[in-house]
């Protein structure tokens, strides 16, 4: 008899990964949120996925609590639709009585005081160099630069790393719909995103085209809410110009890191190291 348990991870992934660990092949996820905890207004806080999976089979142990994470202060809605999913906004939660929850009482708090402890000695420090953007199914990657910079970046991402490819802001609504890729300028269509990374497998880079001024990036933002915010830097441009819309969207998110274009365009590439962002990947 198929039996649902309430997991949460980092990534989707990562709770379907434990949860066949656990109960074998015959897993899989009905439903699933995304929560954020701080941040501003909710907006950029550290988050974590909560998922309801479906055991049909294997093994009756226990899962691990490895995928257990600390309760939320905010729900921000869904990561992602699944294949029965209908509502654009809201997943409906399972049943009480559907459900095999063990995060109450004393073992539970124990827990989390030892999942802290790793936190701490495990974590990478703040400072080192990203590995590439995320390919986590579902996640959005928004690839923020002025104008058009953005979309062959995006479209390399596509072609080399597997990531879905989204457009929104100034980037060409003629090019995103000469190659089929959807925009993605609010919360329907950023779950709707979300849904289809799931479903592929994938995470979708999105490119945020802004003004030198960046006009509107921060509503863009929010209605996004990705999961990672990158800024696509033309080496040739006036480094004066891209201090200033850079440091207008680190004023907003938090970016990880830098992709740099425009190499063969100017004799002084090196000009955009004072943004003091480090390249997290070469789009050449």
């Amino acid at each position: 008899m198929p039996r649902r348990l309430r997991l949460e991870g980092e990534t989707l992934q990562a709770i379907l990964d434990e949860a066949r660990r656990a109960h074998g092949p015959d897993v899989r996820i009905v439903s699933a949120e995304r929560v954020i905890t701080g941040g501003f207004k909710g907006l950029f806080g550290r988050q974590h996925y909560e998922a309801v999976v479906e055991v049909t089979g294997g093994s009756t142990a226990p899962l691990p609590a490895a995928g257990v994470r600390f309760p939320a202060a905010r729900r921000a809605g869904i990561a992602a639709l699944l294949d029965d999913a209908d509502d654009g906004d809201r997943l409906r939660p399972s049943r009480a009585d559907d459900l095999e929850v063990s995060t109450g009482g004393e073992e539970f708090a124990a827990l989390l005081d030892e999942l802290v402890a790793e936190t701490t000695i495990l974590a990478p420090p703040a400072a080192a160099a990203p590995a590439g953007p995320s390919t986590a199914p579902g996640d959005l990657v928004a690839l923020v630069g002025l104008g058009q910079d953005a979309v062959p970046v995006a479209r390399a991402m596509g072609a080399r790393l597997g990531h879905l490819v989204a457009y929104a802001g100034l980037a060409d609504t003629g090019t995103a719909d000469a190659d089929g890729a959807p925009r993605v300028e609010d919360r329907r269509a950023a779950t709707e995103a979300r849904a289809r990374g799931v479903r592929a497998g994938a995470a979708t880079a999105v490119a945020l085209g802004i003004g030198v001024d960046a006009a509107g990036a921060r509503a863009l933002l929010e209605e996004l809410g990705p999961e990672e915010v990158w800024v696509v830097v033309d080496a040739s441009r006036k480094p004066a110009d891209t201090a200033a819309w850079v440091g207008a969207v680190r004023r907003l998110a938090e970016v990880r890191a830098m992709v740099v274009v425009g190499h063969e365009l100017t004799l002084t590439p090196e000009s955009v190291e004072v943004l003091g962002l480090p390249v997290g990947w070469d789009a050449r």
